[in-house]
């Protein structure tokens, strides 16, 4: 452990004396400092907060992978100006230097992400001591953005016994008698699906309550939870807003009814902001919507409001504070980076620089792009010799794409600038399926290779 920590000390060095980590350092510096410098002149602090997160963090995560990989040539200047065959001489497994190597890498990435992370934290808050534009800003900084919030999503009713009525009507009145090829199950299940749609159909002056289960809340007069929601709206007035009224409630359970009158523009997200005393003892909250015009010298417009999915109304309440959702979102990079370190230690130990980089760069490329490149593969298709060229494509993405995590899938910045939680899970997922399984795997695989290596020969 001694020897590993003293090629890790070494690497570190190093890398401090490169050219080329004095200047990422200095750009991360200068980003960090001139972005709340830049933004004070946003309209509104909230906008302003959200700015300074996406762009600072975004581009933070950038520079330090592609420094990452930039660090590796440690490894190779050892390798082009022997100075590898001194330490070779000493009684020291060549399986140490490599993981020393690695792990130098990894421990001044980590320093810096966590300088780069305090940096921003201070500039957020930095920021959000400016001056609210208004009410609304205010609370939109403290209940949307500087939080952690965790989101519920409705839940459908069950209208299985309804289809299975429907269907037994129309059994026995003889709809079904003369269809060709006729199946049972798809009719019902697409009787389930025409009940489901005109349920989130709301008429005007109709209405409908949407259900929330296991809203783990704080229950409080003075703590906010949000309901979120985007409705489609067909036969909309002139103006292209949607008047409707909100209760928020159940009496029933003991819980006050709160009233929320809206103007809203049509085919947007908006929020609406109610006290968490509105969520019953049993982590229940009920929300109506009433189709109807609340204001009044406004002509109601016989406008139908639909939504159609469950994610067109959530409900999110904070579970945490926006400090936890950072230091959990700058874990889920460290967890990238760790990775990404393996496969730059990995690359230079089997070629020479320019040619390790350009394979990180690649793999960093892919990784960042997976899902979408993922999700583009299924497009191809066709018939004939270009159908056979474009399925064995598929198959050598598919190939490709076992070995290439998705590091899109643990990024969490549209999360944290959302307000929303980075997981503990996701976090723990992170750390197993990129550090245990993936890191470990790579490295494995660079000690292997790296002791049959011939370390008297220089790479091309």
């Amino acid at each position: 452990m001694g020897r590993i920590w003293a090629i890790a000390r070494q690497t570190i060095a190093e890398g401090m004396r490169m050219r080329v980590a004095v200047v990422f350092i200095g750009a991360i510096v200068l980003l960090l400092v001139g972005l709340p410098i830049s933004l004070r002149h946003e309209n509104a602090v909230s906008d302003a907060v959200q700015s300074f997160l996406s762009f600072s963090l975004g581009t933070l995560v950038f520079l330090l992978s592609l420094l990452t990989i930039f660090l590796s040539r440690s490894l190779s200047d050892e390798l082009v100006h022997r100075q590898i065959l001194t330490l070779m001489s000493k009684p020291i497994p060549r399986w140490q230097f490599v993981v020393g190597k690695w792990a130098g890498i990894v421990l001044l990435d980590c320093g810096l992400l966590a300088l780069a992370g305090i940096s921003v934290y201070a500039g957020t808050k930095a920021i959000a001591q400016l001056e609210p534009r208004d009410e609304v800003d205010k609370q939109r900084l403290e209940y949307e953005v500087l939080t952690s919030r965790h989101s519920v999503k409705w839940t459908m009713p069950d209208f299985r016994r309804a289809a299975e009525q429907i269907y037994q009507d129309n059994l026995e009145s003889g709809v079904y008698a003369e269809a060709l090829g006729f199946v049972p199950a798809l009719e019902k299940s697409r009787l389930l699906k025409e009940q489901a749609a005109r349920w989130r159909t709301i008429d005007a002056l109709d209405w409908r309550e949407f259900h929330f289960q296991d809203v783990r809340c704080q229950r409080s007069e003075e703590r906010q939870l949000q309901i979120r929601y985007k409705a489609e709206v067909w036969n909309y007035p002139p103006d292209e807003i949607l008047r409707v009224e909100w209760w928020v409630g159940n009496p029933d359970k003991g819980t006050p009814m709160y009233y929320v009158p809206r103007r809203d523009v049509i085919g947007r997200y908006h929020t609406i902001n109610v006290p968490t005393n509105a969520v019953a003892s049993d982590r229940t909250l009920i929300v109506r919507l009433v189709n109807r015009n609340p204001f009044e010298g406004e002509a109601q417009s016989p406008n139908t409001v639909n939504f159609l999915e469950n994610d067109d109304i959530e409900v999110l309440f904070q579970v945490g504070t926006f400090g936890g959702n950072l230091l959990r979102y700058l874990i889920l990079e460290m967890c990238k980076l760790m990775f990404l370190a393996a496969i730059a230690v990995l690359a230079t130990c089997l070629f020479s620089f320019p040619v390790a980089c350009l394979l990180c760069f690649t793999f960093l490329a892919m990784a960042t792009m997976s899902g979408f490149l993922t999700d583009a593969a299924f497009f191809l298709e066709g018939e004939g010799p270009s159908g056979v060229f474009k399925k064995l494509v598929n198959m050598l993405y598919a190939i490709v794409f076992l070995l290439v995590p998705d590091f899109s899938a643990y990024s969490g910045l549209e999360q944290l600038v959302d307000g929303r939680n980075v997981t503990l899970r996701w976090v723990l997922s992170g750390l197993m399926n990129l550090v245990l399984v993936g890191t470990t795997a790579v490295m494995l695989l660079a000690c292997l290779l790296f002791q049959r290596r011939e370390v008297a020969e220089v790479s091309a």
